[in-house]
C-alpha cells in the first residue's frame, strides 16, 4: 500500500501557499546558488589577481628597545644592508625599518637578522616611512601610488589598509603624527597611527606642484601655474589654508619651523614670509652660489623640517642645501653654516649630527660649536639616526654602526 505524500497531508491553506509560490521558490533557490558561485569566482579572482596569494607577510614578538644614549666616540660597522632605509626615522624600538623593490623588512637593531617582513608580488614600492612606532608603506599599482598599509614597527602586525586618491607617482615624508605625500598635481596629509585624511589639496588644471615642507607652522607648499609661481602654507594637522600668494620669482620652500622662508635657486637669496599673511619679511644676502641651482633641485619633493631650540631657547631651523649646511633662527637670521656630505638630524633640542668629510660631527644647534666627531670613514651622503649609543647611517643602502 503506498504511503501519502507530504503534499496530500499537508493543511489545504499550506498546501495551496505552497503551490502558488514553488516556481518563487525554486528562482530563490537559483539565485542563492549563483551568489555562492559569483563569491566562489571572486576568491579565485582575488587570488589569480594577487589581492590574497601575493602577499607574504610574517610578523614578530616585539624586539627590546636600546637604552637612550648620546652616540659614542668610538663607533664600528656591525652590519649593513643593500636594503634602503625607510624615510623619518629608520630606527625604532629596536627595530630598523628597510626596504627593497617589493619588501617591507624589519631588522634587528643589534645584529640585522630579519624579525618581520611584508611583501607584495605583484606590487612595487614608492614609499615606506618609520615615524612614531608606526612604519607606513606605499605601494604601485597600475601606476598610482596609492596602496597603503599601515604596520606596528616593533611587530611588523598590519595595523590598517587603505586606497588613496592621488593619481601618479608621489614622493612621501613623515612628521609626527602625520604622512606627506606629495604627487604632481595634489599634497595629501593622512594620519600615520590610522591612516586617515587629514587632508588633501588638490592643484588648479594646469598647475603643478614643486615642492612641499611640513614644519610645526604648517605644511608650505611651491607650485606654478605656467610661468606663474605660488607659495602657499597650509595648516599640518587641519584643512585650513592660512595663505596662499603669487611670486614674481621662483621661491622653493626651505623652512616651516623656526620661520618660514624659500629660496629662490637662481639668485641663492633666501627670503622670509609671515606666517599670518604671508606678507614679505627679510631678504638674508645670498649664500654661495656654486652649484646652487643642482643643490636645490636635489631637495626632496616632499620633506620634513630639521628643527632643534638650543640655549637660546628660540627655534632654529637647520637646512642642507648641497654641501653646506645652514642654521636660521626664528628672527629670520643666518647663523652658522658648516660643511656637510649628507643630511642633518636633530639628537636633541641643541644637538645636530650632520655627515661630514671627516665623519659624523655633532654641532651645537644654537651657534654651530662642534661638539664631538665620530669618526667613520666615507660616510658620504647619509643621515645619521641615534639607535642606542649607535648610529644607523641612512644612504642608498643601511649600515649600522655600534
Amino acid at each position: 500500500m503506498s504511503q501519502p505524500d507530504e503534499l496530500s497531508t499537508t493543511h489545504p491553506a499550506l498546501r495551496a501557499y505552497r503551490i502558488r509560490n514553488r516556481r518563487a521558490m525554486r528562482v530563490y533557490a537559483a539565485a542563492i546558488a549563483l551568489v555562492v558561485l559569483f563569491a566562489f569566482a571572486a576568491v579565485r579572482l582575488a587570488y589569480a589577481r594577487g589581492e590574497i596569494n601575493k602577499v607574504d607577510k610574517a610578523s614578530a614578538p616585539a624586539a627590546t628597545p636600546l637604552p637612550i644614549a648620546l652616540p659614542a666616540s668610538n663607533l664600528t660597522l656591525t652590519w649593513h644592508s643593500d636594503d634602503h632605509p625607510a624615510g623619518g626615522n629608520p630606527y625604532s624600538d629596536g627595530v630598523v625599518v628597510t626596504y627593497d623593490q617589493r619588501s617591507v623588512n624589519g631588522r634587528d637593531a643589534l645584529t640585522g637578522a630579519l624579525r618581520w617582513h611584508y611583501r607584495r608580488s605583484d606590487e612595487t614600492l614608492c614609499s615606506v616611512v618609520q615615524q612614531d612606532s608606526s612604519t607606513i608603506a606605499i605601494y604601485n599599482r597600475h601606476g598610482n601610488c596609492d596602496e597603503v598599509v599601515g604596520f606596528e614597527t616593533a611587530t611588523g602586525a598590519p595595523k590598517w589598509y587603505r586606497t588613496l586618491t592621488d593619481n601618479g607617482r608621489t614622493v612621501a615624508a613623515s612628521a609626527p603624527n602625520v604622512v606627506l605625500i606629495v604627487a604632481d598635481h595634489s599634497v595629501h596629509v593622512i594620519d600615520n597611527a590610522g591612516g586617515l585624511d587629514r587632508w588633501a589639496w588638490q592643484s588648479p588644471q594646469d598647475c603643478v606642484v614643486d615642492r612641499a615642507l611640513a614644519g610645526s607652522l604648517g605644511v608650505l607648499i611651491g607650485y606654478h601655474c605656467g610661468d606663474n609661481r605660488h607659495l602657499m602654507l597650509r595648516a599640518l594637522i587641519d584643512s585650513a589654508e592660512k595663505w596662499n600668494i603669487p611670486v614674481g620669482e621662483p621661491q622653493v620652500p626651505i623652512a616651516a619651523h623656526a620661520l618660514l622662508a624659500a629660496i629662490n635657486p637662481d639668485t641663492a637669496v633666501i627670503t622670509t614670509y609671515s606666517a599670518d599673511k604671508g606678507a614679505v619679511g627679510q631678504r638674508l644676502p645670498a649664500i654661495s652660489a656654486t652649484g646652487l641651482g643642482e643643490a636645490v633641485s636635489a631637495l626632496p619633493r616632499a620633506q620634513t623640517t630639521t628643527e632643534g631650540s638650543g640655549s637660546i631657547n628660540l627655534g632654529v631651523e637647520v637646512i642642507r642645501i648641497g654641501t653646506a649646511l645652514y642654521a636660521l633662527s626664528g628672527k629670520d637670521k643666518l647663523i652658522w653654516i658648516a660643511p656637510v656630505t649628507g643630511a642633518p638630524w636633530v639628537l636633541n633640542d641643541n644637538l645636530v649630527a650632520a655627515p661630514s668629510p671627516a665623519g659624523i660631527v655633532l654641532y651645537r644647534v644654537s651657534d654651530g660649536r662642534e661638539q664631538q666627531a665620530i669618526s667613520i670613514p666615507s660616510a658620504g651622503d647619509v643621515t645619521a639616526y641615534p639607535a642606542g649609543a649607535g648610529l644607523v647611517l641612512a644612504g642608498t643602502k643601511t649600515q649600522v654602526y655600534m
